[in-house]
């Protein structure tokens, strides 16, 4: 490619740029942004070549990777909307897809047929240019999300940057996606922070934090997430977390219930057990 052009460079638009970098993938890696000090640090840190705060700038890219909250996307659809070139392919690292699609739709006309959407299954709690990095993606599932408007020619594109990275590009449709992802990322998210409020309201919260270990690690390392992206997640995907906090308050209750019942708890904390032992990463 000649030019790869990433919107937002913390995380994951910061190792994309990395990346495209490190592999030749473009002869040219533009990076844009809202924070002006940001972009700067990201081309000091090498995650892109050159920085530019004008959508301008978009002109004749072969790719546009959008890597903002998703909240975002809809303002950004219709700035760069003007500057796309016909065969501007664009995608996306977000963790939510049915409004995506649909803003995608709305907002960017004609250029609808070249969105695709991404979601890479990479990440950690830390955010910002500075938490940018090599093999982010390596060995990872990158869920593609075509609708019906996209050709095979440009979802193979897109499914071949992602292998590119190293990742194991999957397809799926977007309201399969938004469920799945309530349920195994957007769920846990939630109760960590959850937890992590409800330790924070306590009086002797100091004291708490001084006793805590790895199982306290373990379970709140994601509370400590971006809030900015994590709430767009939340709101845009409400639907599905909402059901699902709802069935996870009926197993609260259910625990309640079995939690003087010395055989029930047994078998349930051991339902509990052989699922996670079971499980593959």
């Amino acid at each position: 490619m000649n030019k790869i052009c990433i919107i937002g460079l913390g995380l994951l638009g910061g190792s994309i740029g990395k990346e495209c970098i490190s592999k030749n993938l473009a002869k040219q890696v533009v990076g844009f942004g809202r924070n002006s000090e940001s972009l700067k640090k990201a081309k000091q840190l090498g995650l892109v070549h050159e920085i530019s705060e004008s959508f301008e700038d978009l002109n004749q890219a072969d790719l546009i990777i959008i890597a903002t909250p998703v909240k975002q996307y809809s303002t950004i659809f219709k700035k760069i909307n003007p500057f796309l070139s016909p065969t501007t392919l664009i995608t996306d690292v977000g963790s939510t897809k049915k409004n995506v699609i649909n803003d995608a739709s709305f907002f960017l006309d004609d250029h609808y047929a070249k969105f695709i959407g991404s979601h890479p299954i990479a990440g950690s709690e830390k955010h910002g240019p500075e938490a940018a990095q090599l093999g982010l993606f390596k060995n990872k599932n990158i869920i593609i999300t075509p609708h019906e408007k996209n050709t095979k020619k440009d979802i193979d594109f897109i499914s071949n940057f992602w292998n590119s990275m190293e990742g194991t590009s999957l397809i799926m449709d977007a309201v399969s996606h938004d469920e799945i992802f309530s349920t195994v990322s957007h769920l846990p998210h939630a109760l960590a922070m959850i937890f992590m409020s409800m330790l924070n309201s306590k009086n002797n919260k100091d004291e708490l934090l001084r006793f805590a270990a790895s199982g306290f690690r373990d379970f709140t390392r994601i509370a400590a997430s971006s809030p900015e992206m994590w709430k767009d997640i939340f709101i845009d995907n409400k639907e599905a977390c909402l059901k699902d906090l709802s069935e996870f308050k009926q197993q609260i209750e259910k625990f309640e219930s079995i939690v003087v019942n010395e055989e029930d708890l047994e078998k349930y904390i051991q339902y509990a057990s052989t699922l996670r032992s079971n499980w593959n990463e």
